[in-house]
């Protein structure tokens, strides 16, 4: 990711309607797959500026990874200490494995050119039961400007992402698709960018908006996020799995 887009990120992770959705997503998760526990050892792999790592120490012990030492200097200014500044795939983690309850990798595959190894990894990190959140940017046709700015390698069809989780030895709980609700906006955004304003430097497609219409679409997003524990969706512009080492 560009330097820059670290920075851009904490200012939005406070307010911005993708980021909310994404941590009620989060608890809506929890609350079905692991209940009221507050011990866990929890692994976030790829933890940005700390947003997610922020919610998760409310559950337990947290560990963040992330290979941008923008990112790392953010986190550690938030108070977080236990902290690798490397690239996941190359961390020697051996004296970690069976050690976390919960590894969580949201919009991070996609940033991981042998995503397949990383998946092994956290496989081997997670104890036996443990489980294994995932979020990746759903349908490759939706490649935009975004993408290359946030240096995204890939964007994943659900038979891709599904078949390379269970190649890596985990039983799938769940998979579904999220910001359904939203997802034709979106498409049309980030379509109509590709072939109408094209800029020579990719840059995200943050819209700043004003406050009554992003407080809608967190709303919307956390009526979504308690829809899917339960409910599959066939669209949406993320996919999410929740996969179980057993």
């Amino acid at each position: 990711m560009e330097a820059i887009e670290y920075k851009k990120m904490e200012d939005f992770e406070k307010h911005y309607w993708w980021h909310k959705g994404k941590l009620s997503l989060l608890e809506s998760l929890y609350e079905k797959y692991i209940g009221e526990r507050k011990d866990l050892n929890i692994l976030e792999v790829g933890c940005g500026t700390g947003e997610i790592l922020n919610l998760l120490k409310k559950w337990g012990k947290v560990t963040g990874i992330d290979n941008s030492q923008e990112a790392i200097s953010i986190c550690q200014k938030r108070g977080f200490k236990d902290l690798y500044l490397a690239d996941f795939n190359e961390l020697d983690m051996a004296d970690s494995s069976e050690e976390y309850d919960l590894v969580l990798a949201l919009d991070v595959l996609e940033h991981i050119r042998d995503d397949v190894k990383a998946m092994k990894k956290a496989y081997k990190l997670l104890k036996p039961g443990g489980l294994f959140f995932v979020a990746v940017p759903a349908y490759k046709f939706l490649w935009s400007t975004h993408d290359e700015a946030l240096h995204h390698l890939r964007r994943y069809h659900s038979l891709e992402i599904n078949q390379k989780i269970k190649d890596s030895g985990f039983k799938i709980l769940k998979s579904t698709h999220f910001v359904a609700i939203l997802f034709f906006p979106i498409a049309s955004v980030r379509l109509l960018n590709n072939f109408v304003r094209r800029r020579a430097y990719a840059k995200t497609h943050y819209l700043p908006l004003p406050k009554n219409i992003n407080d809608l679409f967190i709303f919307l997003l956390k009526i979504e996020a308690k829809i899917i524990k339960n409910i599959y969706l066939p669209v949406g512009t993320t996919l999410v799995l929740v996969a179980k080492k057993e």
